[in-house]
C-alpha cells in the first residue's frame, strides 16, 4: 500500500514538472507575451529545472534545452515508477517513451489552449485577463498557417477544426503508433509515460 501512494506522489509530482516545462517551450514557441505575469511565473519555476540543458541550441523559436529538461524529467520519474513498480526497461525505450511522452503533452496543451480560445470567443471575446490573453497568444500562431489556407467565409472561422484534427493525427500516428512500436505496454509505463 505505501508503495502505492509512493508510485501515485512521484507520478503527480513528475506530471506536474513536465507539463510546467513544456508549457514554457510552448509559451517561447508560439513568442507569448513574455511580460505576462503567467510567462513570468512559469518562467521563475521552471529556470531551475531547464537549466541545466541551457547551453544546448535554440533553433528559431524551439529551444532544444527546454524541450530536452522536459524529457530528462519525465525519464528520471518513469524510472524511479518502474524501479518502484518492481522493473527498469532498457535505456533507449526508456528514452523514446519520454520524449513521446512531451511531445503528447505538447499536443495536449495546445488542444486545451484551442479549447479555451474557442470558449472565450463565445463567452468573452473581449476578455483582458492575462489568462485569457495567454491563450489567444498561444493559439494565434498556431492557427495563422490554416487561417492562411482557408478562404474568408463570412466571420466563420474553420481553422481550429483543421488544428483539432492535426492535433489528433499527431497524438495518434506519432504518439501513440510509436509508442506501439517500441512496446510500451505495461500499466506502469501508461501512467508515467503517459501514452496510452
Amino acid at each position: 500500500m505505501s508503495s502505492n501512494i509512493v508510485f501515485y506522489l512521484v507520478n503527480t509530482a513528475v506530471a506536474i514538472l513536465v507539463s510546467l516545462v513544456v508549457l514554457r517551450f510552448l509559451l517561447q514557441l508560439t513568442q507569448a507575451n513574455y511580460y505576462n505575469p503567467i510567462c513570468q511565473g512559469v518562467g521563475k519555476i521552471t529556470a531551475p529545472l531547464v537549466a541545466p540543458l541551457r547551453a544546448l541550441p535554440t533553433i528559431g523559436p524551439v529551444n532544444l534545452g527546454v524541450y530536452a529538461s522536459a524529457v530528462v524529467i519525465q525519464a528520471a520519474g518513469a524510472a524511479l515508477g518502474f524501479t518502484l513498480m518492481g522493473g527498469l526497461p532498457g535505456a533507449l525505450p526508456l528514452l523514446v517513451w519520454s520524449f513521446l511522452s512531451v511531445f503528447g503533452v505538447l499536443l495536449d496543451l495546445i488542444f486545451y489552449a484551442l479549447l479555451g480560445m474557442i470558449i472565450l470567443s463565445w463567452l468573452a471575446p473581449n476578455a483582458t485577463h492575462p489568462g485569457a490573453e495567454l491563450v489567444i497568444q498561444i493559439t494565434e500562431p498556431l492557427l495563422a498557417p490554416f487561417r492562411r489556407l482557408i478562404p474568408n467565409m463570412g466571420g466563420l472561422d474553420l481553422s481550429p477544426i483543421l488544428l483539432f484534427v492535426l492535433v489528433n493525427l499527431l497524438e495518434a500516428m506519432v504518439v501513440n503508433s510509436a509508442a506501439r512500436s517500441f512496446g510500451l505496454s505495461s500499466t506502469a509505463a501508461q501512467l508515467f509515460i503517459g501514452i496510452g
